[in-house]
């Protein structure tokens, strides 16, 4: 039982002492750094760079000019290598006997010599005048351990500088221990006594620093212990809320999973409601072949709601309360009040409260938006209709070398800064067209139609930037086409405006959000413009003016709204105020004039003026304006049909 105690122990100290954190074998050279961390010094000179060495353990680094070898031997550890060296081999050999012919076992060692010596040495060792007084001891008790303090206390320590000689003096003009031949050299003019006086002399300042230390051993040995509950307790309260984490996601989860089957089937039940309603009227449509009947009949207005889902996300004590997924169906406006402006869309329909729907289809929008047979340059009567305000220069059409392609569908218009270039957007063939200030056809850029899975929308100029929108992704491109770069806008509109204020950012108006987003050039989100205290509205087209002041068009509330980058809005146009019914596209000019296409109209706000006067009419009620904007003194009106008109201001 003894022995596996002192095995163990034995091993317990090889390893907590005597082990090296960086090879894990015996300390061989052991070096001890300032942060007190002991390592090898064949393990510590790999880990030398430009004269310094990190410690391994706690990444202190330390100077080293003269590499691993210059760094303090560490003798205690060296002490106890000795010692444990010594008995681990079981085998030991007389020291004094021995030799290459024969091998003598031991039975002794000199503590004072330190010498293994076999029966025959021993007893001349008691008796020869040299060795009288040595202490002589039995090798099993020295193995046992029974001698350990007296074996430290006898053990020399070697110097540093001379590692062959042991420390003898101390120094007390150095204040350090030095052996003999540090006496003789580099000590030989200062004061010099005997290890054993130096001792003698500062063991009691040596043993009242260990009582003072007695208190702070104390307070040491209690706070490894308050330290050692927290940790315990740490662990206890980590796993405690391992535990409840895993269970609330797994409540939240079944829930989850049970409020999607309920709306799903909520879902499907409607679906098929409105499906069935829908298939009844088409019959009823179908069966209806002859013209008599046709304007005999008065269509009515189909129940065609559509879902929206709303999700409420509840504490986890009410998530049991209120259900996680609902439906929200708008109610229908008033069938004589209908509009439908949708950026991006073929056509828009707008029917004041006096207009009614009538038999013949010549009233619907595709026969309203009929071209005239002849030009402005052939003849003049076709504008007759028009205020004198904004007088007409010329027109240009679709280039006739692409009349292959789809019919022109311009969504988006944009004028590259000091050029004067006019950008139109082709949401139908998913191309802009480029056309000088006069008017005349430059070039086709096509759109990486590969890079998005809808259709481009909006488009803008930043500086020598080209950015355009395509469902909710804004894309960066040069004025030459090529793709930059491209990332994800906020909402889930089916279409974005866009503006550009200078070189500095591009404007995204962001639909019922009713908020602005800035990205810069390089595709980051600079700022977020968000009107105070207003909801309920659709933000449509957007412009930005020389103030860096937004304008843009709320298409559910029908009226212009201007503010300022902080969301402070400087004022509302609305219907009640103004000369204007509908708003759809907006442009600003560097006045800060701004110009709103209202139907058939183009309507002008001056800064000061809120009523609005009106500088283009078309009674003629053919060839709808679309899009617009101001280069200059000119009025760049895109209607459409794709043919662009412009007009002096």
């Amino acid at each position: 039982m003894a022995t596996q105690s002192y095995t163990s122990l034995q091993d317990l100290i090889r390893e907590d002492f005597l082990t090296c954190r960086i090879c894990y074998d015996l300390y061989v050279v052991p070096k001890i750094l300032p942060c007190l961390h002991s390592y090898c010094q064949k393990c510590l000179e790999p880990l030398v760079e430009n004269g310094i060495v990190q410690c391994p353990e706690c990444r202190l680094q330390t100077e080293v000019p003269g590499g691993a070898t210059g760094l303090k031997s560490n003798f205690f550890i060296n002490g106890l290598l000795e010692l444990f060296q010594m008995k681990h081999n079981k085998d030991l050999e007389c020291s004094i006997c021995s030799n290459a012919q024969k091998v003598v076992a031991a039975t002794a060692r000199c503590l004072d010599c330190k010498d293994f010596l076999c029966q025959m040495c021993s007893q001349g060792h008691c008796c020869s005048r040299l060795t009288l007084h040595h202490k002589v001891v039995n090798l099993e008790e020295f193995l046992a351990g029974h001698y350990d303090t007296e074996v430290r206390f006898l053990q020399e320590l070697c110097c540093q500088d001379h590692p062959q000689e042991a420390l003898r003096f101390f120094c007390d003009t150095c204040s350090v221990p030095i052996c003999r031949d540090c006496r003789m050299l580099d000590h030989f003019q200062h004061k010099v006594v005997s290890m054993a006086n130096a001792v003698q002399r500062e063991k009691p300042s040596v043993e009242q620093l260990i009582k003072s230390l007695e208190g702070t051993i104390t307070c040491i040995s209690e706070q490894e212990k308050v330290v050692e509950e927290a940790v315990n307790k740490l662990k206890a309260k980590g796993e405690l809320i391992k535990n409840t984490i895993c269970n609330y996601v797994e409540d939240v989860t079944a829930y989850i999973f049970a409020q999607k089957e309920d709306a799903l089937a909520q879902l499907n039940v409607f679906l098929t409601q409105q499906m069935e309603g829908l298939s009844v009227a088409q019959k009823e449509l179908m069966i209806r072949n002859r013209v008599q009947e046709l304007q005999a009949h008065r269509l009515q207005q189909l129940p065609n709601q559509t879902p929206e889902l709303a999700i409420a996300w509840d504490d986890p004590e009410q998530l049991s309360e209120a259900p996680l997924f609902s439906f929200v169906f708008p109610q229908e406006q008033p069938g004589r009040d209908v509009q439908r402006l949708e950026l991006g869309s073929e056509s828009f329909t707008s029917l004041d409260e006096s207009d009614e729907v009538t038999d013949s289809l010549s009233d619907s929008d595709d026969n309203s938006c009929m071209s005239v047979s002849d030009s402005p340059t052939k003849s003049s009567s076709s504008y007759s209709s028009f205020r004198v305000r904004a007088e007409y220069t010329y027109s240009f059409e679709p280039d006739p070398s692409f009349s292959a392609l789809e019919k022109p569908n311009i969504t988006g218009i944009a004028i590259v800064p000091h050029t004067g270039q006019i950008l139109l957007l082709d949401q139908a063939n998913d191309e802009i067209k480029q056309y000088s200030p006069t008017g005349q056809f430059q070039q086709v850029i096509h759109l990486p139609g590969h890079l998005s899975d809808s259709v481009f929308c909006g488009i803008s100029v930043c500086g020598t930037t080209l950015a355009c929108s395509s469902d909710t992704h804004l894309f960066f491109l040069t004025l030459e086409g090529v793709f930059l770069r491209k990332l994800q806008m906020r909402g889930s509109e089916s279409s974005y405006a866009l503006a550009s204020y200078q070189s500095s950012y591009v404007a995204v108006s962001e639909g019922t959000l009713c908020s602005i987003s800035l990205y810069s050039p390089s595709a980051f989100c600079v700022g977020r413009v968000q009107p105070d205290n207003y909801q309920g509205g659709k933000f449509l087209f957007i412009a930005v003016n020389s103030w860096e002041e937004f304008i843009v068009s709320d298409f559910i509330k029908k009226q212009i709204v201007i503010m300022k980058k902080s969301g402070l809005i400087l004022s509302i146009l609305k219907p009640s105020t103004s000369v204007m019914m509908r708003p759809f596209s907006v442009c600003v000019d560097e006045t800060r004039n701004v110009f709103v296409i209202d139907q058939f109209k183009v309507i002008q706000f001056s800064p000061d003026d809120e009523t609005g006067k009106v500088v283009l009419n078309d009674q003629s009620q053919v060839r709808r304006p679309r899009v617009l904007a101001v280069n200059g003194e000119n009025l760049i009106l895109v209607r459409e049909d794709g043919r662009t008109d412009v007009y002096s201001l």
